[in-house]
């Protein structure tokens, strides 16, 4: 048996919903994504070696091409995550942007890149925009590499609606997670309510878990520093028409629903949970003041929602682990591919419900 096949067998562990067509947050029609990774070594003007061990990974919620919102929340427990956007989106409870995941040095481009998206798309107002910064440090020489601006806008236009390149892709190439390489993970669900299938799409960036010492083999050189809390980022989206006190409910339920492994309750680690739907999308094209025809879906859906993401959560995260090549980087640092008998280990411990 291959690994692939293993790890098809591990995953339906996780199962009690069919997962997509795709198995990806892009089963949500209209939701696109693109990845850039960067991975070279340069020198700065001393003559020190720069090792760049990042990326981004950018999320298209909808056509860009016309003024657009869509109701959105999110949730944080213990959020350490720098986030843009975030007062406006959670007094609003819309998104009007792509949404972005990048290490925390180049926020300040990416917040300026969608700007400079939006106008090239004609488009008057693509506010506010919305960025998730991570701490990609210990394989990326954070301080030293900025991303430039041209390059966002054309990871901005090439997303697609293809299957999610998962593990070491886009900003997951330097992330690490229970001290073995962590990424980007991906998953879906399809879920019946009201006679009608709808569905719930994740992506992740598993960067969390390092403060505990899972990986017993040592990981690096003597110039290591001691691990600083990680975050779990995760982009949910729905299209299934909630409205924003019901997005606000389901991202903290989910949050709150994760087995402990994930929430990591007794070190410094955070997990964010940022949702939309793409139902009720708000149109601006026309002129005059906005008046929106929408619909809502019963309470009664929340717990289903709810079971649906957690479901996909963990599988999207066992997808950023098992996915993930690989990855030396800075102060010759490398951090390798978790085993299979390590996730077992791993998700078996007290407090973990996943079920593998």
């Amino acid at each position: 048996m291959n690994r692939i096949q293993k790890l098809d067998l591990l995953k339906k562990d996780l199962r009690s919903f069919q997962p997509g067509p795709k198995n990806s947050i892009t089963d949500i029609k209209g939701v696109r994504v693109g990845h850039l990774t960067i991975n070279k070594d340069t020198q700065d003007q001393a003559g020190e070696k720069i090792s760049v061990r990042t990326g981004l990974t950018a999320i298209i919620p909808c056509d860009m091409m016309e003024e657009n919102r869509l109701f959105a929340g999110m949730h944080g427990f213990r959020s350490n995550t720098e986030i843009t956007g975030y007062q406006v989106t959670d007094d609003f409870c819309y998104l009007n942007s792509p949404v972005i995941l990048a290490n925390s040095r180049n926020i300040g481009r990416v917040y300026n890149a969608i700007f400079s998206f939006g106008f090239s798309l004609g488009r008057s107002e693509i506010w506010p925009p919305v960025a998730l910064g991570l701490d990609d440090s210990w394989l990326n020489d954070l301080d030293k590499f900025s991303i430039e601006e041209n390059q966002i806008i054309r990871l901005l236009q090439n997303c697609s609606s293809k299957p999610v390149e998962e593990g070491s892709a886009g900003v997951g190439f330097g992330l690490r997670a229970f001290g073995w390489k962590g990424g980007i993970g991906s998953s879906s669900r399809i879920f019946s309510f009201g006679g009608k299938k709808f569905h719930v799409g994740v992506m992740v960036a598993s960067n969390h878990g390092n403060l505990f010492s899972f990986n017993q083999k040592k990981q690096g050189t003597a110039k290591d520093s001691a691990p600083t809390p990680g975050s779990l980022n995760i982009v949910m989206s729905v299209d299934i028409p909630l409205v924003p006190y019901q997005i606000k409910t389901v991202a903290n339920s989910v949050v709150v629903g994760l087995p402990s492994i994930h929430t990591m309750t007794n070190n410094q680690d955070s997990v964010t949970c940022f949702l939309f739907s793409t139902a009720n999308a708000m149109s601006l094209k026309n002129e005059g003041p906005p008046v929106f025809n929408y619909r809502i879906a019963g309470d009664s859906v929340l717990d289903i929602v709810t079971r649906a993401g957690v479901e996909a959560v963990n599988e999207a995260l066992l997808n950023s682990l098992l996915k993930a090549s690989p990855v030396e980087g800075r102060l010759g640092r490398r951090v390798e591919t978790i085993p299979k008998a390590e996730i077992r280990k791993l998700f078996s411990k007290k407090g973990s419900s996943t079920g593998i």
